[in-house]
């Protein structure tokens, strides 16, 4: 699904429809191939496709699929240790506080970091409220975030915009316009160019470098 920008004026509707798209599109898809593959806590697979959603390109969307993909697997492991010592539930929401705690340091630093605190907070979250196996619990939150951070990337892949390629080329022509009244303006020496002319040139290529990344 490709939709187009328009290369200039006010943006578009489809500028803020499309991210919604994919975002409904992605945790509902992810939500249900959860349930229709019986896993338990479906929603695990819908919160892990909108963590790799919110994004705002493909090249965040990968970042975050490996980031997310790694936290979780090393969460994973943790989660099992504290799991199969079958902690009292004193001990289990001390070491609840302590995960909320190094979670919330290390994700504003790191994503991938602060998924390997969520993980194992998720899980013993959900211990201290309905205590099950931890085996289940394990594979239930690997195989729901895997399945949630696949649909996720496909449907980065399938539902895109244009808008930054749209963006890039009015930088570029912009650039080129001002490069070429630098030109003239210096094809001139017995006077010096318009003070305006290379605070133009500045801007227009801080746009061309911003458009590009």
């Amino acid at each position: 699904v490709l939709v187009r920008g328009r290369p200039g004026g006010r943006k578009p509707a489809s500028v803020l429809l499309v991210p919604a798209l994919r975002m409904v599109l992605g945790t509902l898809v992810a939500g249900g191939a959860a349930l229709a593959l019986g896993l338990g806590h479906g929603y695990w697979a819908a919160i892990s496709a909108a963590a790799v959603l919110h994004s705002i390109n493909v090249r965040t969307t990968v970042q975050r699929a490996v980031q997310r993909t790694l936290g979780t697997a090393v969460g994973l492991m943790i989660a099992l240790g504290v799991l199969a010592g079958h902690p009292e539930p004193v001990l289990l929401a001390l070491v609840i506080v302590a995960l909320e705690f190094l979670m919330e340091y290390m994700v504003v630093r790191n994503y991938g970091l602060g998924v390997v605190f969520l993980t194992p907070l998720a899980l013993l979250l959900s211990d201290l409220a309905d205590p099950e196996s931890p085996e289940e619990l394990i594979v239930d939150r690997g195989l729901g975030s895997l399945l949630g951070i696949a649909i996720g990337l496909v449907c980065a892949l399938v539902v895109v915009h244009d808008r930054a390629a749209v963006r890039v080329e009015r930088a570029l022509a912009q650039c080129t316009e001002a490069t070429e009244r630098a030109e003239r303006a210096l094809a001139f020496r017995s006077r010096p160019p318009h003070p305006v002319i290379p605070v133009h040139l500045a801007v227009t290529v801080v746009e061309l470098r911003e458009a590009d990344d």
